[in-house]
Protein backbone atom coordinates (compact mmCIF):
# COMPACT_ATOMS: atom_id res chain seq x y z
CA UNK A 1 0.00 0.00 0.00
CA UNK A 2 1.17 3.16 -1.23
CA UNK A 3 1.45 6.78 1.09
CA UNK A 4 -0.52 9.51 -0.74
CA UNK A 5 1.72 12.58 -1.23
CA UNK A 6 -0.22 14.42 1.94
CA UNK A 7 0.37 11.45 3.68
CA UNK A 8 3.65 11.73 3.21
CA UNK A 9 4.07 15.08 4.07
CA UNK A 10 2.20 14.39 7.40
CA UNK A 11 4.22 11.78 8.10
CA UNK A 12 7.64 13.62 7.45
CA UNK A 13 6.06 16.96 9.66
CA UNK A 14 5.46 14.81 12.62
CA UNK A 15 8.90 13.22 12.27
CA UNK A 16 10.50 16.62 12.14
CA UNK A 17 8.17 18.10 14.84
CA UNK A 18 9.11 14.83 17.25
CA UNK A 19 13.13 15.52 15.95
CA UNK A 20 12.76 19.27 17.24
CA UNK A 21 10.79 18.64 20.28
CA UNK A 22 13.60 15.98 21.04
CA UNK A 23 16.33 18.33 20.85
CA UNK A 24 14.16 21.18 22.47
CA UNK A 25 14.04 18.44 25.46
CA UNK A 26 18.33 17.82 25.72
CA UNK A 27 18.66 21.31 25.73
CA UNK A 28 16.41 21.72 28.80
CA UNK A 29 17.98 19.02 30.66
CA UNK A 30 21.37 20.25 29.41
CA UNK A 31 20.80 24.25 30.98
CA UNK A 32 19.00 22.91 33.96
CA UNK A 33 22.45 20.70 34.82
CA UNK A 34 24.35 23.59 34.19
CA UNK A 35 21.90 25.65 36.91
CA UNK A 36 22.09 22.73 39.16
CA UNK A 37 26.16 23.06 38.87
CA UNK A 38 26.31 26.60 39.01
CA UNK A 39 23.87 26.43 42.36
CA UNK A 40 26.39 23.90 43.75
CA UNK A 41 29.22 26.72 42.75
CA UNK A 42 27.32 29.16 44.55
CA UNK A 43 26.66 26.96 47.61
CA UNK A 44 30.57 25.70 47.70
CA UNK A 45 31.91 29.29 47.23
CA UNK A 46 31.47 29.62 51.20
CA UNK A 47 34.05 28.08 51.96
CA UNK A 48 36.88 29.11 49.44
CA UNK A 49 38.70 32.59 51.40
CA UNK A 50 37.90 34.44 47.60
CA UNK A 51 34.71 32.37 46.64
CA UNK A 52 32.88 35.58 47.58
CA UNK A 53 33.79 37.51 44.48
CA UNK A 54 32.58 35.25 42.40
CA UNK A 55 29.30 34.45 43.91
CA UNK A 56 27.48 36.70 41.87
CA UNK A 57 29.06 35.22 38.37
CA UNK A 58 27.79 31.73 39.93
CA UNK A 59 24.63 33.10 40.70
CA UNK A 60 24.12 34.87 37.51
CA UNK A 61 24.97 31.75 35.32
CA UNK A 62 22.35 29.83 37.72
CA UNK A 63 19.48 31.90 36.96
CA UNK A 64 20.24 32.43 33.25
CA UNK A 65 20.58 28.71 32.72
CA UNK A 66 17.34 28.23 34.64
CA UNK A 67 15.43 30.85 32.59
CA UNK A 68 17.14 28.82 29.03
CA UNK A 69 15.99 25.56 30.66
CA UNK A 70 12.20 26.84 31.69
CA UNK A 71 11.69 28.29 27.96
CA UNK A 72 13.05 25.08 26.11
CA UNK A 73 10.70 23.03 27.93
CA UNK A 74 7.66 25.66 26.55
CA UNK A 75 8.92 25.38 23.39
CA UNK A 76 8.92 21.83 23.53
CA UNK A 77 5.23 21.31 24.79
CA UNK A 78 4.14 24.03 21.91
CA UNK A 79 6.04 22.01 19.61
CA UNK A 80 4.83 18.94 21.04
CA UNK A 81 1.01 20.38 20.93
CA UNK A 82 1.35 21.52 17.00
CA UNK A 83 2.80 17.91 16.47
CA UNK A 84 -0.12 16.27 17.64
CA UNK A 85 -3.00 18.68 17.43
CA UNK A 86 -2.37 21.09 14.23
CA UNK A 87 -6.41 21.63 13.61
CA UNK A 88 -5.70 24.23 16.47
CA UNK A 89 -3.22 26.68 14.99
CA UNK A 90 -4.83 26.52 11.60
CA UNK A 91 -8.28 27.85 13.57
CA UNK A 92 -6.47 31.30 14.49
Amino acid sequence: MRLSDEEREQQRLYVALTRRALLFGALALIALVISAVNFLALIHAFWQPMGVFNMPLYLLFAVVALWAAVNFFRTRRRTLEYRDHPERFFEE
